[in-house]
């Protein structure tokens, strides 16, 4: 296995990083850790560094993000507290390089941690305060309407908050947070999609929305702090699936439900890149033969728990304050059963 570094000249996180490999890689010698400075956005491009330090693992970087590009500013990460840092936790980087099995297939071990890392809580986080309450008012109005607000009505709430309209949205799209469509209504906020799609999502006395992928419907529930039921569809067989989020309880129909977490290698936004291929499967195999069938993306099929888990550290944070504890409007356990 080969481990690379790619850092800036004096990036204070280079070093935390490496101390933080070094005690994964505890009785490890057989792993070598390089440190590789990168002076210049020309070299970023060709390492591939979308922020400093950026780690390689074979060649690969395990915390991408579909659609962001090369650069040599500092890079954020979200750990499984939902904290925001420099660099990949301890438990991080031991999921990416410890957890490696050698004999599953590259494609079908995509790095759920480094998935959930650059996923839109860590796009969120690296907004400025005024930016953030914006993209937290989108959301809110699609947990209060049921719908999706309008391009005029985030124009109001941006000069609300000071800002400029049309800079702030431009920023929001670019950090792939919120997309509008052509005619002027948002068509993506992650978790939320603002057309209907395959999965439904009914808020306990609350409105019907609909979410982007799996992993988003299960999300919501845990952004939102509320009960739910999500309807769906194994795209394989279009046999319904069903999950309800009832007290803090997660009851899966069909009982053998799992998640495929699935993306192409081409850069674009999530939307494009990854959306399509995320998806409820009432078998594992079934999963297993859609990844089979697409050499092109990689991914890999998950448990109802792990995918429960992702959801909450993907989307948990997103309508807290940037002053609440790591917890905070997230559902009260994860304890699973399956009907």
């Amino acid at each position: 296995m080969k481990l690379q570094i790619l850092h800036v000249p004096d990036c204070p996180n280079t070093a935390v990083l490496a101390a933080r490999l070094d005690e994964v890689l505890t009785g490890r010698a057989d792993i070598a850790v390089e440190q590789v400075d990168v002076a210049d956005q020309d070299v970023a491009a060709a390492l591939r560094m979308t922020g400093s330090p950026t780690l390689l693992v074979d060649g690969d970087d395990p915390f991408a993000v579909p659609g962001v590009s090369a650069s040599m500013s500092c890079r954020l990460y979200v750990d499984e507290t939902g904290a925001v840092s420099g660099a990949p936790s301890v438990a991080q980087l031991r999921a990416v390089v410890v957890g490696r099995h050698p004999t599953t297939p590259p494609r079908k071990a995509l790095a759920l941690a480094g998935w959930r890392a650059a996923g839109t809580g860590s796009r969120q986080a690296a907004l400025p305060p005024a930016l953030r309450s914006l993209h937290q008012a989108v959301l809110r109005h699609f947990l209060n309407e049921g719908d999706a607000p309008d391009i005029g009505w985030m124009r109001g709430q941006a000069s609300g908050l000071g800002v400029d309209p049309d800079a702030a949205i431009g920023q929001l799209t670019a950090a792939d947070l919120v997309h509008v469509d052509r005619d002027g209504q948002v068509a993506v906020a992650y978790p939320f999609s603002g057309v209907p799609s395959g999965h439904q999502v009914q808020l306990a006395n609350g409105p019907v929305v609909w979410a982007m992928c799996a992993i988003d419907a299960l999300g919501i529930p845990q952004m939102a702090d509320c009960d739910t039921t999500i309807t769906a569809a194994d795209p394989s067989t279009v046999e319904p699936v069903t999950v309800e989020a009832d007290d803090g309880r997660w009851l899966w129909t069909p009982a053998s439900t799992v998640v495929l977490v699935g993306q192409t290698r081409q850069r674009g936004t999530s939307a494009e890149c990854t959306c399509e291929h995320v998806n409820f499967y009432t078998r594992a195999e079934q999963a297993d033969a859609y990844l089979d069938d697409h050499p092109e993306l990689s991914g890999r099929v998950i448990d109802q728990r792990t995918a429960v888990e992702l959801a909450g550290g993907v989307f948990g944070g997103l309508l807290r304050s940037r002053h609440d504890s790591p917890s905070a409007g997230r559902t009260r356990a994860i304890p699973h059963a399956a009907t």
